[in-house]
């Protein structure tokens, strides 16, 4: 649920004032003719107010979407300020608890684009954002592209800290980048013949990383491109994130519960007692090898620790219980 504004304090102008020093500038993408036509697929989950910017970015693409799918659990109530303000978006209603990866499956149903892009509804794409996909995709080699996601939530020192939890290794870095680890689900692009597959990943209740190490271990390669740019645009309160990051971290470990027998379960499950200072270290060496945001990172680090505890704590009873209705909670 999105969080009330309050004014800025004097701290927080601080992070203001040294955020601007770790800005990257990219260059902007002469816009071609689109080679093919593009879906853009969303969850929608959150409030209004924050789907919204997300479709008024898409509305100014420098090239447009020739689809927009959203599923939602969101109540019917909703349904008409989207209709009315974008009418170009197909909106399809699901039951209150579907999950998110339900819903992605349900918009990636509908979709018929050679190009599918997946988002969420929290994420504002930069302008060019569609244009460097399609530019990506029309190698004939490459099938699938992610980029990186930036924070747009700056004000508060929580939402920094949620954000860097979440997203330390999505960012991008301030060398140029030509490869990533992974790539995130919420800024990726599929190639029609690799659809089908996420989709039947998604239905068993699985995230898109699980089908991106599927692809990976095929020989498929997935390639990166810094100008495929998101905005993170995501405020948070301090208690709901820590729920947050406790039912993702319990979903998350239910979904590799599908690949692990009985001793693996109790291994991983007595292993994520060390989750803690392995999750804070691995975001703090994350952050100083794109050489970004570390000071900022230091200065949340109260936050972050206690983040990164309530998922240790999350994925633990995940492995040992199972994920209950984790991933019906997940926003």
């Amino acid at each position: 649920m999105p969080t009330k504004p309050r004014s800025v304090r004097a701290t927080d102008w601080g992070l203001l004032r040294f955020a601007r020093n770790d800005i990257v500038r990219k260059p902007k993408i002469k816009m071609t003719e689109p080679i093919s036509s593009i879906a853009v697929v969303i969850a929608w989950v959150n409030s209004f107010d924050l789907l919204a910017p997300g479709l008024r970015a898409l509305a100014r693409q420098t090239q447009r979407a020739d689809e927009i799918i959203i599923a939602t659990r969101r109540a019917e109530s909703e349904h008409a300020q989207v209709r009315e303000q974008f009418p170009q978006v197909t909106l399809i209603a699901a039951p209150p608890r579907t999950p998110i990866t339900t819903l992605r499956s349900i918009a990636l149903e509908r979709a018929h684009s050679d190009i599918v892009c997946v988002t969420e509804d929290h994420c504002v794409p930069d302008e060019t954002w569609l244009a460097t996909i399609a530019r990506a995709l029309q190698r004939a080699d490459c099938l699938i592209v992610g980029g990186p996601v930036e924070n747009a939530s700056t004000t508060r020192l929580r939402d920094w800290a949620a954000f860097l939890t979440e997203y330390a290794g999505a960012i991008q870095s301030a060398e140029p980048q030509t490869s990533a680890r992974g790539l995130p689900g919420n800024n990726v692009a599929y190639k029609r013949e690799l659809v089908n597959g996420l989709r039947e990943t998604l239905e068993r209740g699985l995230w898109e990383s699980f089908y991106h190490d599927q692809l990976r271990a095929r020989g498929v390669q997935l390639n990166y491109d810094s100008q495929m740019l998101v905005y993170h645009q995501r405020p948070f309160d301090f208690f709901y994130f820590i729920g947050q990051r406790f039912q993702f971290s319990r979903a998350f470990a239910a979904m590799r519960l599908q690949s692990l027998d009985a001793r693996g379960r109790i291994k991983y499950g007595i292993g994520s007692a060390l989750l803690p200072p392995l999750l804070f270290l691995r975001g703090l060496m994350t952050l100083r090898r794109k050489k970004r945001f570390v000071a900022r990172y230091m200065i949340c680090a109260p936050l972050i620790a206690i983040y990164v505890t309530a998922g240790a704590i999350g994925e633990m009873l995940g492995y040992f219980f199972g994920g209950g209705n984790s991933l019906e909670k997940i926003e």
